[in-house]
């Protein structure tokens, strides 16, 4: 097949499970599509990472197909052959896999990809069944941040930002206004869950920095999914009736679109506080294990120190809110469709 008529999609594999990691991936993915003659990849993610959904208006993203986490004694088998089943299902000319793991490259050599490419980063068990240029052992140890930026480089991948500049739904952005609409501005979102406990900062501590910003936001988003609802939903009703507004229910479409309607953002190390960079809000992370880094200029730091997100005060939190609230004149904002 020529270069017009290419034969079958590039499938790019991005194996890491939260929609944090996602974003960080998002500028390589639009990378690696500019350089198709189709403009797109079909991603290969995990299920954890609901791609299909946060990604469904992404243009650069022609399909999604989910390679399964496994566990157990014959984890590596049932790897390699679920990444060979989507390989032949897809049927791609190419894959890159953005990571260094061995057992998708070997799938990819055993369903007869063409070209096969990946981190390396020394690993025999991948870089036997890839063709190079690899990342060098020395980066083992870097954030998956500088890898990608390093990634791109050997092979010549145009990223002019890091900045995911996440696309919403217009219908999403419609269905938030028509709920909300009628709420008074500046919105604040709190994004109060977070996937384990080492992450999540305690919900009175919520409810005392909504308390102490009710000069600047006349309303306030508890945002979280249906788990977090049991935990936060007390705390809530013992606050000032009429402010505070429990959004456990949204789907992830419209999580982002609220997020991305609100003037600002204060919560965990989470899905959420991704999506909030993504989508040029200012966000304040609440930072426990393995802080994400401050990869957008949306995104502000407060660090316990690994491992103590509780020793965050919510002094520290309020602060960390008023001033980004003063210097970068936080308001509500409007939503171009995508």
């Amino acid at each position: 097949m020529n270069a017009k008529n290419p034969a079958g999609p590039v499938l790019v594999y991005a194996p890491d499970r939260g929609i944090g990691d996602l974003m960080w991936h998002l500028p390589t993915f639009r990378a690696i599509a500019a350089t198709t003659p189709e403009g797109t990849v079909v991603l290969a993610a995990r299920p954890s990472s609901r791609a299909a959904e946060v990604l469904a208006v992404e243009p650069t993203i022609a399909g999604v197909v989910y390679a399964r986490h496994f566990t157990g004694s014959l984890k590596g088998v049932k790897e390699v052959l679920d990444f060979w089943r989507i390989c032949r299902a897809v049927k791609p000319r190419a894959v890159w896999i953005l990571e260094k793991i061995g057992r998708p490259a070997q799938a990819a050599w055993l369903a007869g990809v063409p070209d096969r490419r990946g981190f390396g980063l020394g690993h025999s068990s991948q870089e036997q069944w890839l063709r190079g240029p690899f990342l060098p052992k020395a980066m083992r140890p870097e954030h998956r941040l500088a890898k990608l930026a390093a990634f791109e480089a050997l092979h010549g991948l145009k990223v002019d930002s890091r900045e995911p500049g996440l696309l919403l739904d217009p219908k999403a952005v419609a269905a938030v206004k028509a709920r909300f609409g009628d709420r008074p501005g500046p919105w604040l979102v709190l994004g109060v869950g977070a996937s384990e406990p080492a992450r999540t900062w305690p919900a009175e501590r919520f409810a005392a920095v909504s308390t102490a910003l009710a000069d600047l936001f006349p309303t306030v988003f508890w945002l979280g999914g249906p788990g977090d609802a049991a935990r936060a939903a007390p705390v809530i009703e013992a606050q000032p009736p009429g402010r505070d507004v429990a959004v456990f229910d949204l789907p992830l479409d419209q999580g982002a679109a609220l997020i991305a309607l609100s003037a600002g953002f204060l919560g965990n190390d989470s899905g959420p506080l991704n999506v909030a960079a993504s989508v040029g809000r200012p966000a304040v992370g609440l930072m426990g294990t393995s802080p994400v880094p401050a990869y957008s200029r949306w995104l502000s730091r407060l660090d316990g120190g690994e491992g103590r997100i509780a020793d965050i005060s919510v002094y520290q939190a309020v602060a960390a809110v008023r001033t980004r609230f003063t210097d970068e004149a936080w308001a509500n904002r409007d939503i171009a469709a995508a």
